[in-house]
């Protein structure tokens, strides 16, 4: 199937309407999508939000198959995150994502490169990290490592078993995302190789971004890649919920 999952709209730091994004997607010629915009605890708009895709899913249900959701950055190393858990039943799909490192005091910055060993920056990341794999909240871990690279940890230097294992185990979705991932990285490979599922997404936020990340999308989907049935997921997260 060819699909986006992540993108995102003026509702939060996209330059595009839901609407014009979902054209663009439509144009493009991708059968499913999902809109997961930015949140935060303080987000009122949220219903606001979930209620327009709801009706652009009507609206748009002959053209292509829409899915609600958000992305929520993790706040701490217990694996929260930063929404509202009134929020979760208001969509379809819940993003976790680390953007900033969490320590016991607040996050990592740039300037901690310098003043603080890096043994202690990964052992934040990896106790924030495996929490979030632990956190019922969250169905898509996007873009994993990502925020590892601006304090020059390289792979090598992770234990990339361990990770993947607990990826594997946690039955969390696993995002490649074209912004940040190619398909060479340990932490795909050896997912792929443990059988974990995944969603090929863009995280684009303008329609330009779109367009142009959607030939890295419709070449990774290609790969070989488990892809998850996201019709039959959804289906099955609103029975249990």
């Amino acid at each position: 199937m060819y699909m986006d999952l992540h993108m995102h709209s003026n509702y939060s730091d996209g330059k595009n309407t839901p609407e014009e994004m979902i054209e663009a997607a439509i144009g493009i010629g991708y059968e499913t999508m999902a809109i997961t915009d930015h949140v935060w605890r303080s987000s009122s708009w949220v219903p606001a939000y979930t209620a327009h895709l709801h009706s652009l899913k009507m609206k748009y249900r002959n053209q292509i198959q829409l899915y609600s959701g958000i992305e929520a950055k993790v706040v701490s190393l217990d694996g929260d995150i930063d929404a509202d858990p009134s929020f979760d039943a208001l969509v379809d799909l819940v993003l976790g994502s680390i953007h900033r490192i969490p320590k016991p005091d607040g996050y990592y910055s740039s300037a901690d490169v310098d003043r603080m060993p890096q043994r202690v920056i990964v052992e934040n990341w990896l106790e924030a990290f495996y929490r979030m794999l632990e956190n019922p909240r969250v169905d898509i871990i996007a873009h994993p490592l990502s925020e590892l690279k601006k304090f020059g940890v390289r792979e090598e230097e992770l234990p990339m078993t361990e990770i993947t294992d607990r990826i594997a185990d946690s039955g969390k979705i696993l995002e490649l995302n074209v912004r940040y991932n190619t398909p060479d990285q340990s932490v795909i490979r050896l997912s792929a190789h443990k059988g974990t599922a995944f969603l090929i997404s863009s995280d684009s936020h303008t329609v330009q971004d779109l367009i142009v990340n959607s030939r890295l999308v419709k070449e990774f989907t290609g790969k070989g890649f488990r892809l998850i049935d996201i019709h039959r997921y959804v289906r099955e997260k609103k029975t249990i919920s």
